[in-house]
């Protein structure tokens, strides 16, 4: 029992941390424009691909596979605002089933280029470390540490920095903040861009911490979708609390009880939410 609460523990955190950032660029562009971007999933799976890619297919060095996938990923979701969703900026439903409709067409481009079979990308960070008397994979912890530092700079970012601060003004009070001189356009163009980056980051992560395959995408956007909704849509903080709702709760469901069930109880959580706060834990 205890071997059991320690490995919940250790891979809850490891599991939440992956999850928050990929839900971070989700809710930071719903903050700021207040559209549901559902391409952003498509973009952590395009990450781990390009990344996979460059070093396992072209022999490109790690670091620079890294670069390349994070701007390959920030270039198609700059690409998303610029091109499809600045003139239906004010028409949530067309941008949330464009979106949607991109994703399906990054999914079969992958097919295209990369085909049907499973792939298999090596760990960021090889080898095993104990912790609490537990294996825990390098990878891993390489992608909670990761995870972490991208979070601290996206909050130091966005409280700190002037455009982090129109970014906020534009979540509260969009109206207001036009009339005090904030470009939205500059905003959204920058927010696009960071989430983008963050997804690549993530899908280099979440592609080394399961494997590649032209459907990967399915679950970080369900999972996406129920964090934001839980925590409160556009809430950086609510996601932050969400995410390890949601990943503690997968990785009790996965080791305790049975890993066909592991997505089923946070799609509950999200249900009741919706139901009992519909603005979710930290939504205004």
């Amino acid at each position: 029992m205890l071997a059991l609460a320690q490995s919940i523990a250790i891979n809850g955190a490891l599991l939440s941390g992956l999850y928050a950032l990929i839900s971070l660029g989700f809710t930071m562009i719903y903050g700021v424009g207040r559209v549901l971007n559902l391409a952003h999933a498509a973009y952590v799976m395009l990450g781990g691909y390009v990344y996979f890619h460059c070093l396992q297919i072209v022999g490109i060095p790690e670091p620079i596979s890294m670069l390349i996938a994070i701007a390959v990923c920030a270039g198609a979701s700059l690409a998303t605002y610029v091109g499809l969703v600045r003139r239906y900026l004010y028409n949530p439903t067309i941008v949330f089933v464009s979106t949607f409709i991109l994703a399906l067409v990054i999914n079969y481009l992958v097919v295209l280029i990369w085909g049907m079979e499973t792939k298999n990308v090596w760990p960021v960070v090889s080898g095993l470390t104990q912790v609490m008397g537990q294996p825990v994979s390098n990878n891993m912890i390489a992608s909670l540490v990761v995870s972490w530092v991208c979070i601290s700079g996206v909050l130091l970012f966005v409280r700190k920095t002037h455009m982090g601060r129109a970014m906020r003004a534009l979540a509260m009070d969009r109206k207001g903040a036009i009339v005090s001189g904030i470009n939205p356009d500059r905003v959204n163009l920058l927010t696009w861009t960071m989430a983008g980056g963050l997804a690549g980051i993530a899908g280099i992560f979440f592609g080394s911490y399961t494997y590649l395959v032209p459907a990967m995408w399915h679950m970080p956007m369900v999972m996406s979708f129920a964090i934001v909704i839980i925590g409160g849509l556009g809430s950086i903080e609510g996601t932050l609390v969400a995410a390890h709702i949601v990943g503690y709760m997968q990785t009790t469901t996965t080791l305790a009880i049975d890993e066909r069930l592991r997505g089923v109880f946070a799609l509950i959580i999200m249900i009741i939410v919706l139901v009992v706060r519909p603005k979710g834990l930290f939504g205004k």
